[in-house]
């Protein structure tokens, strides 16, 4: 007995099935069948069976074996769900593809300093176009540039809204109203600053929002670019090491090595953008040529996801680990308070650990939804579901009287 033989046991099955049923309709309308019920022995071995079944096949022209139209609409649904439920498993090109990415990830990550000081250098030569030195005139005697006692130095731009992209709304009131507003921090006491007169204003809203946008976009292409939303907040806070690192982090141990949005979104997000693309490419690249369509059914989908949280996981882990490495380089020679420096956070791939988290939000989603599809019944509740109808009384007893050659009608119509 091969697997080949039930295969074509089953197919040719139901194929019998399925003309005894045309048979049927057609009495049951009084009309002629045109197909003709071949007759066999009442009883038959399996092996009669099989070679029965081949013959049948060469007489009916029935070559191809299809096991899905044996199945009924609700069964093949049930049969569609429960491949569902099951996760495909990785082939020997996934791991190189997730391989593939770690490696663009790991060169990103380990030579992100260089990378950042050569778009650092590029950014410099649009300083003399003529849109920059519009840019330029239009930032001038803006109130947040205010560097008043308390807000000088190198990270002035962390320490007001003005410069935070996470609260543009008091950036445009101070610019429309010409007046800096901000704290300042004395022996831990906060004291509000209010700054009015020696700036350009009042504006209107929109020339407000104007001069803001073109201010910020000569921002971001200078040595100290833009801080990360949200940081002047935790400048403001109540925390003494928040505002420390708030500061630090962004002022860095030297001009341009700070915490900024160049080198801890910009730059890292373009090496999430490469790593997606690579893995997305791969997937649908893999699916078309296997299935002849890039589009992923669900099972497909959950094996994306899968690949996609390998690849940016591993860029983060890597990331992370210089992290460690840059404050063990510093420990090693013993100055330690180069090695706690805030500003290390900056080889962080931030992009890469949120959309590590998404995908495996997304994936434990997926393994969620999988176990809620009803599994396969056993083997023990099919033999009981197939053979029950069979343990009638009735059954038994037209069986017997098809044993004997008696007469069915008579019989049958005792029994009703």
């Amino acid at each position: 007995m091969t697997d080949d033989e039930i295969e074509l046991n089953l197919d040719t099955q139901a194929r019998r099935l399925s003309e005894l049923d045309d048979i049927i309709g057609s009495a049951l309308k009084d009309e002629e069948s045109m197909v003709e019920l071949p007759e066999t022995s009442h009883r038959q071995s399996y092996d009669e069976l099989t070679a029965y079944n081949k013959q049948l096949r060469t007489q009916r022209g029935w070559e191809e074996v299809d096991l899905d139209q044996a199945l009924t609409a609700s069964q093949r649904e049930a049969w569609e769900n429960w491949l569902t439920k099951h996760r495909l498993e990785w082939r020997t090109s996934d791991y190189l593809a997730v391989g593939a990415a770690g490696l663009i990830g790991l060169l990103c990550c380990w030579f992100d300093s260089t990378i950042d000081r050569a778009v650092r250098d590029r950014l410099k030569g649009l300083k003399d176009t003529a849109t920059l030195q519009m840019w330029e005139s239009a930032r001038k005697r803006l109130p947040i540039d205010y560097m008043g006692p308390g807000f000088g130095g190198r990270a002035h731009r962390v320490k007001s809204a003005g410069h935070d992209l996470a609260r543009p709304i008091e950036a445009i009131r101070q610019v429309m109203e010409g007046e800096f507003r901000g704290v300042r921090w004395v022996d831990g006491v906060p004291q509000a600053v209010d700054q009015v007169g020696r700036f350009r204003g009042p504006l209107p809203t929109t020339e407000a929002a104007s001069r803001l946008g073109q201010h910020l976009l000569a921002d971001v292409i200078t040595e100290m670019s833009l801080p990360i939303p949200g940081m002047s907040l935790l400048y403001e806070s109540d925390s003494t090491a928040l505002r420390d690192f708030a500061l630090h982090a962004y002022s860095g141990l030297a001009n341009g090595t700070g915490w900024n949005i160049r080198n801890g979104i910009a730059n890292p997000s373009m090496t999430v953008i490469v790593v997606e693309v690579l893995m997305r490419t791969y997937v649908h690249g893999e699916a078309l040529h296997r299935t002849g369509t890039a589009e992923l059914d669900w099972p497909g989908q959950r094996r994306r996801t899968e690949l996609l949280l390998a690849a940016h996981g591993l860029v983060s882990a890597i990331s992370l680990g210089k992290v460690t490495a840059q404050m063990a380089a510093h420990a090693a020679t013993g100055d330690y308070l180069r090695a706690l420096h805030p500003s290390h956070i900056r080889h962080a791939n931030i992009p890469a650990l949120l959309r590590t988290g998404t995908l495996a939000a997304t994936a434990v989603s997926d393994a969620y939804r999988a176990s809620q599809i009803p599994s396969a019944r056993s083997w023990d509740e099919l033999v009981m579901a197939t053979a029950q109808p069979w343990q009638l009384g009735l059954i038994d007893r037209v069986e017997q009287l098809s044993d004997t050659d008696a007469n069915l009608i008579g019989p049958l119509q005792d029994l009703a």
